[in-house]
């Protein structure tokens, strides 16, 4: 267990240099000791994107998030935070100066919202039988995932918001999860911090997430790869991103305008 932590600690700390880097930001002193801060985020029009450094699973989703927005020109990166067992999203994002957590949407729901998210548990035979691909149970499952991510958007303040919930499933080893709730993928954002271009962005991308693939490029990091190599294949195959040689604001929008026409 030890290597293991010392192994995601030296990719979180990869993970950090690759956004301290993009966003050409310097480091800010630890305000709290579960708190580090690698971006200068008081810097204007900066981004920081809340990510568990022990996790990565959280790695690889926030510098997808971290390497779409940068690719538009934005200046962004990911922010450490310890945290996230004992906090909410809604807490980080009010405490913390982040714009984006990553998160889960059953697990949110239980977080803000116990009594509600119980009643969305399933027994895990039951679980496994939503799992199944014929179309009854396939479509009650969607009406399922779909009612949990409107519970969870119904508790958010009004300068909270998300985008669309992925596909994608992910946090299998939440509270949430046992009791077979659904996990899809949402980023949570502070209203008002993203642009209508880099909303639907960032509501693309999670879109074509998948589950296979995240659990992919998570096992990769967690067998020592950096989680920027991880994540380069998937990003230029859904996001046409490369991300060794990213495009200018200027070009990336004259591209928008050729597909468009």
């Amino acid at each position: 267990m030890g290597k293991v932590n010392q192994r995601w600690r030296r990719v979180a700390t990869a993970a950090i240099v690759t956004a301290s880097a993009l966003s050409l930001a310097s480091c800010t002193p630890f305000e709290r000791p579960e708190i580090a801060t690698v971006l200068n985020v008081g810097a204007e029009g900066t981004l920081a994107i809340a990510v568990d450094p022990a996790s990565p699973e959280q790695l690889v989703i926030g510098e997808i998030y971290n390497q779409v927005l940068a690719a538009y020109g934005r200046p962004v990166g990911l922010a450490a935070n310890s945290s996230f067992a004992s906090r909410s999203p809604l807490d980080i994002l009010k405490e913390d100066n982040v714009d984006i957590v990553v998160g889960c949407t059953g697990q949110v729901l239980t977080q803000l919202d116990p009594q509600t998210a119980a009643s969305f548990a399933q027994p895990s035979d039951e679980a496994a039988g939503a799992a199944d691909e014929n179309t009854t149970s396939s479509a009650s499952e969607a009406e399922r995932q779909d009612e949990v991510y409107a519970a969870m958007v119904a508790t958010f303040p009004a300068n909270v918001r998300s985008v669309d919930p992925s596909p994608a499933q992910a946090c299998q080893d939440s509270e949430a999860a046992k009791q077979g709730l659904p996990e899809n993928i949402v980023p949570i954002i502070k209203d008002g911090r993203l642009t209508r271009t880099e909303s639907t962005r960032l509501n693309f991308i999670t879109r074509v997430m998948s589950t296979k693939d995240i659990e992919e490029m998570t096992e990769r990091v967690e067998a020592g790869e950096t989680v920027r190599s991880a994540v380069a294949e998937w990003l230029m195959e859904y996001a046409s991103i490369n991300i060794n040689a990213p495009k200018t604001k200027d070009e990336d929008e004259k591209d928008g305008t050729q597909r468009a026409a």
